[in-house]
C-alpha cells in the first residue's frame, strides 16, 4: 500500500514537468507554420512578378504590368 502511496506521489510531481514541455513545442510548431505560410506567400508574390513581366513580342499590345512605363 506505501509502494502505491509513493508511487502515485512521484507520478503526481512528474506531471507538471511534462505539461511545461508541451507549450513550447506548441510555440515552435506555431512559428514554423508562421514561417511556411510567409514562403508560401513570398512564392506567390514571385511567380506573380514573372508573368507580369515576361518577355512578349514588341508589336502586341497587353493589360500587363510595365515596370519601364514612367521611364520612357
Amino acid at each position: 500500500m506505501r509502494v502505491l502511496a509513493i508511487a502515485a506521489i512521484i507520478t503526481s510531481l512528474a506531471v507538471p514537468a511534462f505539461a511545461e514541455a508541451d507549450p513550447d513545442k506548441a510555440a515552435a510548431n506555431k512559428a514554423e507554420e508562421q514561417k511556411k505560410r510567409d514562403n508560401e506567400e513570398l512564392d506567390r508574390m514571385y511567380k506573380e512578378t514573372l508573368k507580369r513581366t515576361s518577355r512578349e513580342q514588341p508589336g502586341q499590345k497587353t493589360d500587363r504590368y510595365d515596370p519601364w512605363r514612367t521611364a520612357r
